[in-house]
């Protein structure tokens, strides 16, 4: 396959999930180019040992057998690195903050593991979120979540263009999803998208702002959620994009 317009029928061929996959892999690849020589979070050196594509029932396996965590996007692996200790704090911040809201009721937070495992036919994907949210416990497999109410992805750099795309456009698919919400990792910033409000972004700024979890009926300071994080103060307008 050499010629461009072989390359359009074969893309022409691919899902929607799939080819939203190559565009956000694409631009992953420009944005290491374009920062080539610049000084930010490494991405994980890795060569797989097993075929790809994969198949579910194959990646379950490999889960089963592996101390390593992975992501699972319709035959593709994608390994999972360790995060910063920003990163760390923010999601523990979260965590304790939607934990100790919820109480006893029917809805559990959760880091990472177990996963969400989302299905459109013959399409599957895997992720490990850094926080979710799901209530309907009747609905779980035993080793994967399949239908959180609400995700939070900390941003880092090396990951940043998957979470603002590929998986934004994924968690929109997912039927049980109500709010999606993004965390920068090196200011005070939350983006909030919500299914009622049709995925409109709406962004918190800054130590004094509040934001609205309204699928979980809560609010959370910033001031909260970034708590311990930074050394001092951080000036207005410096923005994680």
């Amino acid at each position: 396959m050499n010629s461009f317009a072989e390359i359009r029928r074969a893309l022409g061929r691919l899902s929607v999930s799939e080819r939203r996959s190559i565009i956000a892999w694409m631009e992953e690849y420009n944005a290491a180019i374009m920062n080539a020589g610049r000084v930010e979070e490494s991405l994980p050196v890795y060569k797989p040992d097993y075929p790809e594509p994969m198949t579910i029932v194959e990646f379950f396996e490999l889960e089963a057998q592996s101390e390593d965590a992975y992501e699972y996007i319709n035959g593709i692996i994608r390994p999972l690195s360790s995060g910063t200790v920003s990163h760390s704090e923010i999601t523990m911040n979260l965590y304790r903050a939607i934990f100790s809201r919820l109480e006893k009721g029917p809805c559990k937070p959760y880091m990472h593991e177990p996963g969400v495992h989302f299905a459109w036919g013959s399409e599957h994907v895997v992720y490990k979120p850094d926080l979710y949210v799901a209530c309907k416990r009747g609905d779980w497999d035993g080793r994967h979540i399949p239908n959180p109410k609400f995700v939070i992805e900390v941003l880092s750099p090396s990951t940043q263009h998957i979470d603002k795309r590929e998986k934004a456009a994924n968690y929109r698919r997912a039927a049980s999803v109500e709010e999606y919400v993004i965390a920068a990792q090196k200011t005070q910033e939350v983006t909030i998208y919500r299914r009622s409000g049709g995925w409109a972004a709406e962004r918190v700024v800054g130590r004094d702002g509040v934001v609205e979890f309204r699928s979980l009926g809560m609010s959370v300071p910033l001031a909260e959620i970034y708590d311990d994080v930074f050394g001092k103060p951080q000036a207005p307008g410096e923005m994680d994009h």
